[in-house]
């Protein structure tokens, strides 16, 4: 017999709306959803990598992978995002990671 688990130790399908703040001091919100175990980790072995080209593209994999419309479905290919401005690309990741379950998550709503 299964043990039945607390649904809330599984990534949920609800799509966080986050008020995101970018260097020019514009706030847009945006949404984004909850990744797979596999995808988090595939972004943690990107960072520790020791090519120089999959550690810079690690962030941006992230973003794209999170960032998502309304709906759940994806907002912004790799492709665009790794033409984000830094400061952008940063705000983003920073979500990203929070909803996530990584980073300073105590000061989202």
């Amino acid at each position: 017999m299964a043990m039945k688990l607390d649904p809330s130790l599984f990534i949920s399908d609800t799509i966080h709306e986050r008020t995101v703040e970018l260097g020019d001091g514009t706030k847009h919100k945006m949404h984004f959803r909850e990744l797979p175990n596999p995808d988090l980790l595939r972004f943690t072995f990107a960072e520790r990598s020791d090519d120089d080209d999959v550690r810079a593209e690690a962030r941006a994999r992230l973003v794209s992978a999170s960032l998502c419309d309304e709906n759940g479905k994806p907002a912004l290919p790799f492709e665009h995002a790794i033409r984000l401005k830094p400061k952008v690309l940063s705000a983003f990741f920073v979500e990203a990671l929070a909803v996530n379950g990584f980073g300073d998550d105590e000061k989202k709503p």
